[in-house]
């Protein structure tokens, strides 16, 4: 990323908005490289770091895949909560942060209006889709183990130890930022099912 970045700067780019995660502050690791060079590279930027995607429950996404198949989401998280945001949200404050007539020149931690444990998620699944669900819980090896059947063990780890965080508190906050940059609150975990889930779906 870096290098094209140089380039687009070159080129007369004077505007970025970079997609991180709240995972990964600046200087950390993948992004966080970037997220660190940014305000050195160009006169105006932003750095969105949301928070875990209320879109990991649709699609094609595992959990969605678990919650369809077996009526189960599986994490290791324990009780640890995680303030949900919709991918919407954050695509209206990056429009924001592109487009307003200053640039925010900081990274902004996106997240929904609730920090919900994910029983709290299996429980509102339920009530909004008629289907039931239930969390079960696993240990960070159990987790590891379950992902390295599917995917390099190395990526494994890391994915499992997001979950160990989680754990830990590290994704228990919620931030005003979708208001204060867009003038609405952000979408609730219950309305976002509503939207994308038919009743009995």
């Amino acid at each position: 990323m870096l290098p094209f970045l140089r380039r687009a700067r070159a080129a007369g780019v004077r505007r970025t908005v970079l997609l991180s995660s709240s995972a990964i502050p600046e200087g950390g690791p993948a992004v966080g490289a970037v997220h660190r060079a940014l305000p050195g590279l160009f006169d105006q930027w932003a750095v969105l770091r949301p928070s875990w995607f209320m879109q990991n429950f649709t699609g094609p996404h595992v959990h969605a895949h678990s919650i369809r198949e077996e009526g189960v989401v599986r994490t290791a998280t324990g009780s640890g909560r995680v303030a949900f945001v919709d991918a919407e949200d954050i695509a209206a404050v990056a429009v924001h942060a592109l487009t307003d007539e200053q640039a925010p020149n900081t990274d902004l931690v996106l997240t929904g209006p609730q920090a919900l444990g994910y029983d709290d998620i299996a429980a509102i699944i339920t009530e909004v889709t008629g289907r039931p669900v239930v969390h079960r819980n696993l240990s960070y090896e159990q987790l590891r183990d379950r992902f390295a059947a599917r995917m390099p063990t190395e990526f494994a780890a890391i994915l499992a130890g997001l979950d160990r965080a989680i754990a830990a508190g590290a994704e228990d906050r919620v931030t005003d930022t979708v208001h204060r940059l867009t003038g609405r609150p952000p979408r609730t975990f219950r309305a976002f099912l509503e939207r994308e889930t038919p009743r009995g779906g």
